[in-house]
């Protein structure tokens, strides 16, 4: 099961990721993050995978199209907490060039 939270802080947005997120689960998040970026006082969104066990292609999908608006906008995103499991995704994937990886905010 799939679950996320947003927080504001400031400038700052920061997603909670929880579960496995899976293609059911990417409409919802997605609009979500890009309302977010739309925000004009929210200057960087991140997204934090503490709690993410796993994500497929779908969330990868995610992940390119908010890097995309985040940079359309001109504003940063990050993702920290990453675990080995998710790294490794990144790692096939091609996306650790891409996403700044923080261990914390």
């Amino acid at each position: 099961m799939f679950q996320y939270e947003i927080n504001r802080e400031n400038e700052k947005a920061v997603v909670l990721l929880k579960g496995s997120l899976s293609l059911r689960d990417t409409p919802k998040l997605k609009a979500d993050i890009k309302t977010l970026i739309d925000t004009e006082d929210v200057k960087e969104v991140v997204l934090d995978f503490k709690n993410l066990s796993y994500l497929d292609s779908s969330g990868i999908g995610i992940l390119l199209h908010t890097y995309s608006w985040t940079k359309e906008k001109k504003k940063q995103v990050r993702i920290i907490h990453i675990s080995e499991e998710v790294k490794t995704i990144f790692t096939v994937a091609n996306l650790l060039d891409i996403f700044q990886l923080k261990e914390s905010t």
